[in-house]
């Protein structure tokens, strides 16, 4: 019983704290390749570069890649905007609840727009 009471209490929100890691770490990595595809391939490019961009979007990998960019940064994003509602001494109720509602609300919206409605 011991041990089953020490695993419980050691895993206890561990998966909820690696995914806000894991969602800064992929924002780190992926965002200024996103950002100079958006900004500068998009507007400043020809109808050639576009139709690539959208072939590979319409992939299944393009459409897991575009899934994890968008969702594991709003992991990383709600805990950032908890730790500073926490510096200026505002404590929302329900806070870990409304955290993991938004982002698993939007995370359903992404794969509802990338995988169920096409």
């Amino acid at each position: 019983m011991k041990n089953q009471q020490i695993l419980t209490k050691n895993t206890n929100g561990k998966v909820i704290k690696s995914l806000f890691f894991l969602g800064g770490t992929w924002a780190a990595i992926f965002f200024p390749i996103v950002l100079i595809i958006m900004v500068f391939m998009i507007p400043f490019g020809d109808v050639i570069t576009r139709s690539y961009i959208l072939k590979i979007a319409n992939t299944e990998i393009g459409k897991i890649f575009l899934f994890l960019t968008i969702s594991l940064p709003i992991w990383y994003g709600l805990q950032q905007i908890l730790t500073i509602l926490h510096e200026h001494k505002i404590h929302p109720k329900r806070e870990k609840l409304l955290t993991l509602g938004v982002a698993l609300a939007w995370i359903l919206h992404a794969i509802y727009l990338l995988f169920i409605r096409m």
